[in-house]
């Protein structure tokens, strides 16, 4: 890890995140707020970066444990409602199905609930987030 602090910096231009080398993001309103479901929204943005937190603090406390992880998935869902002066997200619910090695079920989900409050991004925001876990254990191949 590079030492502290870290600096990051994103350029909005043309209706497009740019942070070079990597791929523009397209963005735009969406639908709810009279825009179209063919480019990225602020409010999917801000769930994709909640999840995609969660999914790299995960798995550099699984790598550090040296956990093998065989599959990992994860859906985030939002709510934003009313508030007293502009619409606010009142949740976001993370839902992660987590395969490892049978017998270490529990150990994944200690790292998957550590990393959940360990995430800078959930760290930043004023919203209750939820964490739900599913862990499988894949079972050893038999010789042969």
């Amino acid at each position: 890890m590079h030492p502290f602090p870290h600096r990051y910096t994103v350029v909005l231009a043309n209706r497009q995140l740019l942070a070079a080398p990597r791929d523009p993001i397209a963005l735009g309103s969406p639908p709810q707020f009279g825009g179209d479901n063919t480019r990225w929204s602020p409010e999917e943005l801000l769930v994709g970066a909640v999840l995609e937190c969660l999914w790299t603090t995960f798995e550099a406390y699984a790598r550090r444990d040296t956990l093998t992880i065989h599959d990992w998935s994860g859906t985030g869902t939002a709510v934003l409602d009313r508030g007293p002066k502009v619409p606010v997200f009142t949740s976001i619910t993370l839902a992660v199905e987590l395969e490892v090695d049978a017998g270490e079920e529990e150990h994944g989900r200690l790292l998957l609930t550590k990393a959940d409050k360990q995430c800078i991004v959930s760290n930043a925001l004023n919203v209750p987030i939820t964490l739900q876990v599913t862990v499988r254990g894949r079972p050893a191949r038999a010789a042969g």
